[in-house]
């Protein structure tokens, strides 16, 4: 009979040890079981690198389920290149998810950011856009930058209707609020149109559309596509010649004096 207790009282022993020791390493486990192993990104990744954009995170997402800062994870991805916004949120036991949405890039600005389609101004490569070559240019103080969004989608829209193979190629406004723009395709060189200042009863609108309705009569009357156009002035244009009649009547004009030198040269050596 002692033997039987004996063999209780060990067994009984041995149970406690092992609770104790399952106890103790009880929450190295959940620790272990629940830590960030993966952070999962979705939504629009176009022109995010998912190598560098964790790089942006660094060691934010590190933790548990229960304890990974949220906010740092938020903090940290918005200021990685497309970001516009995210959504962050834990999935259950082990993981991070990080829903992305991107810029949608529409221009060049003058310092080199990308002009979002909803006219914000945001840090990226322009080099990672689909076509970089086509992004029309903007310029202007930076405050200006979702007016001179809403005035290219404008002049835009209003080229396409008239000549649908011509795309405005820049759009820029200067420190007293004169306005020009490009335009160009591939029949048309690329065409600078002064629009000036806006007045209420003569908007830059008003101006584009005589010019561009008015623009394959100018290019029949001038043999050609003009240089460039100013339409400042109210229910009327001017044009620059085209390129080559320039190069043409500055040539004649160049050997003109040329000959007028030499006979007056003429003229005076003849008179001594």
């Amino acid at each position: 009979m002692k033997r039987f207790f004996k063999a209780v009282l060990i067994a009984f022993a041995l149970v406690l040890l092992l609770a104790a020791v399952a106890v103790s390493s009880f929450p190295r486990y959940v620790e272990t079981f629940f830590t960030i192993r993966s952070v999962e990104l979705s939504g629009e990744i176009d022109h995010i690198s998912s190598l560098h954009f964790r790089r942006a995170l660094g060691n934010t997402a590190s933790g548990t389920f229960f304890n990974v800062n949220l906010d740092a994870i938020r903090e940290a991805a918005l200021k990685a290149p497309w970001v516009k916004s995210v959504n962050v949120r834990r999935v259950w036991p082990n993981k991070i998810n990080i829903e992305i949405t991107e810029y949608k890039p529409l221009a060049l600005w003058e310092d080199g950011r990308l002009v979002s389609v909803n006219g914000e101004l945001f840090a990226a490569n322009p080099e990672e856009v689909d076509n970089p070559l086509a992004l029309p240019e903007f310029f202007g103080r930076a405050e200006m930058v979702g007016e001179v969004t809403r005035r290219y989608k404008r002049f835009n829209k209003m080229l396409q209707v008239v000549m649908p193979k011509a795309r405005v190629t820049e759009v820029s406004v200067n420190d007293r609020d004169s306005w020009a723009l490009a335009i160009a395709s591939d029949t048309i060189p690329p065409t600078r149109i002064e629009l000036g200042v806006e007045h209420e009863n003569w908007t830059l609108e008003d101006r584009f559309g005589i010019v561009i309705v008015q623009y394959p009569d100018v290019v029949k009357l001038m043999k050609g596509a003009p240089s460039s156009i100013d339409a400042r002035y109210e229910l009327a244009f001017s044009a620059t010649l085209p390129e080559k009649s320039l190069r043409q009547y500055r040539s004649q004009a160049g050997r003109r004096q040329a000959a007028e030198s030499i006979a007056e040269a003429n003229r005076q050596s003849n008179a001594r």
